[in-house]
């Protein structure tokens, strides 16, 4: 009987030694947890403040993208809903929202990407006042405001497709 009170007493005391290590463990781990989510996030808002969010260009250039991804969806929609021929209407109303999406896009950019971005802009506002403006956004102006523009956004990190 004494044997089993003294066997029981020292598994309690194991018991509670190894309960106690496992709790210095739990809190260091919880320790180094918060001080590597700590660090993590102070390396993350260093990073955000030393390069000031991304370089303007790029992120005009991505919106600018966004907006000739939307107008060829536009086209390819209609194009699959049977039409063979875009109507003057149709075109115009694309080409109007292309160029207010530029436009948007155009604000916060530099100087030289903001003038690239007018000529297509420009090329696109001609085309819609034209009596057919699915040719006449056709023209070798706008290819050049577009291949103008890709190469700017291309120094910039992001590719176009204009």
């Amino acid at each position: 009987m004494i044997a089993i009170r003294v066997a029981s007493a020292v598994l309690a005391g194991v018991s509670m030694m190894t309960l106690a290590a496992c709790g210095e463990e739990t809190e260091t781990a919880a320790a180094t947890a918060t001080t590597t989510a700590t660090a993590s996030a102070a390396a993350t808002e260093a990073a955000a403040s030393a390069a000031p969010a991304r370089n303007a260009d790029t992120v005009t250039c991505e919106q600018a993208e966004r907006a000739v991804k939307s107008f060829k969806n536009a086209l390819l929609g209609l194009a699959q809903s049977g039409v063979t021929e875009i109507s003057p209407t149709d075109a115009k109303a694309m080409l109007i929202d292309l160029a207010d999406n530029l436009t948007k896009a155009s604000e916060g950019a530099s100087d030289e990407v903001a003038a690239a971005l007018k000529a297509n802009i420009d090329a696109a506002l001609k085309a819609s006042n034209d009596k057919d403006p699915a040719t006449a956004i056709d023209s070798p102006e706008t290819a050049k405001a577009g291949k103008d523009l890709n190469a700017l956004c291309k120094a910039a990190g992001v590719e176009t497709t204009f």
